[in-house]
C-alpha cells in the first residue's frame, strides 16, 4: 500500500482547513432573511403590535395628525388605546380607539384621524408613546413632515372643510357677490402662498422631492 509523504499531507491538511472555515461560517442569519422596511417614519417591531412608517403629518405649524400602519403579529385582536408625548411636545385629541384584528394591519391613514397639536412643526422630531389594548407601550421618536406630493392625498381637517365648502357651493346657486368673494379668497391664498415662497419655506413643497406613491 502506497503511504504519502508527510509535506503531501500537510498540503492536504492546509487545503482542507479553509474549505472548513468557510463551512463552520454558514448560519441562519443571512441578510437576506432580515427584516428591512424601507419608510420615512419610525419603525418598532419590539412588541405584540408592530409600528409602522409612524410621522406626524403636519397641516400647519403645531397641528397635525398621526399615520403610519399597525400590525398585529398575534391572533388575538388588539386595539390602539392612546397616544401621548412623554414631553409634553404634542397633545392627542380624543379618539376612538383604533382596532388592530389579529393577523391584520390597519393604515392610519384609512381610519378616524388621530389629531395631534402641541410645539411642532414640519421638520420637527417628536417623542410619542402608543399604548394598546394588550398593556404594552410602544416609545418612538417621530418625524413631523409637511403635507407634499404622496401626503396629499391623506386627508386633513384642512381639505375635508375644503371639500365641504364645495359641496355647498354645488348644492346652491352662486351669485354674483359669493363669486366676488371666493375670488377674492384666492386672490388672498396666492399672496400668502408668493408671501411663503420668499419667507418661511417651512411649510413649502418645492424643496421636497416627490416619494413613489403609495408610500405612506
Amino acid at each position: 500500500m502506497p503511504h504519502l509523504r508527510p509535506t503531501a499531507i500537510a498540503g492536504l491538511l492546509l487545503a482542507l482547513v479553509p474549505a472548513a472555515a468557510t463551512l463552520s461560517s454558514c448560519g441562519f442569519d443571512y441578510p437576506t432573511d432580515r427584516v428591512n422596511t424601507i419608510a420615512a417614519g419610525a419603525n418598532n417591531r419590539d412588541h405584540s403590535v408592530d409600528a409602522l412608517g409612524i410621522r406626524v403629518l403636519a397641516t400647519a405649524k403645531g397641528e397635525g395628525r398621526l399615520i403610519g400602519a399597525l400590525s398585529n403579529n398575534y391572533d388575538d385582536d388588539a386595539s390602539l388605546e392612546s397616544v401621548s408625548s412623554p414631553d409634553g411636545t404634542a397633545r392627542a385629541a380624543d379618539f376612538k380607539a383604533i382596532e388592530v384584528a389579529g393577523r391584520g394591519t390597519v393604515n392610519l391613514a384609512e381610519v378616524d384621524p388621530i389629531d395631534l397639536t402641541g410645539d411642532f412643526t414640519a421638520g420637527d422630531v417628536i417623542s410619542l408613546d402608543l399604548t394598546f389594548s394588550t398593556g404594552e407601550t410602544v416609545s418612538l421618536d417621530v418625524p413631523v413632515v409637511k403635507n407634499c406630493f404622496q401626503y396629499t392625498q391623506v386627508p386633513t381637517p384642512e381639505a375635508a372643510q375644503s371639500e365641504a365648502a364645495e359641496s355647498e357651493d354645488t348644492d346652491g346657486e352662486d351669485t354674483e357677490g359669493e363669486a366676488a368673494e371666493a375670488g377674492a379668497e384666492e386672490e388672498a391664498h396666492a399672496g400668502e402662498s408668493h408671501e411663503e415662497e420668499g419667507g418661511d419655506a417651512t411649510f413649502n413643497c418645492a424643496d421636497v422631492a416627490p416619494a413613489p406613491e403609495g408610500a405612506h
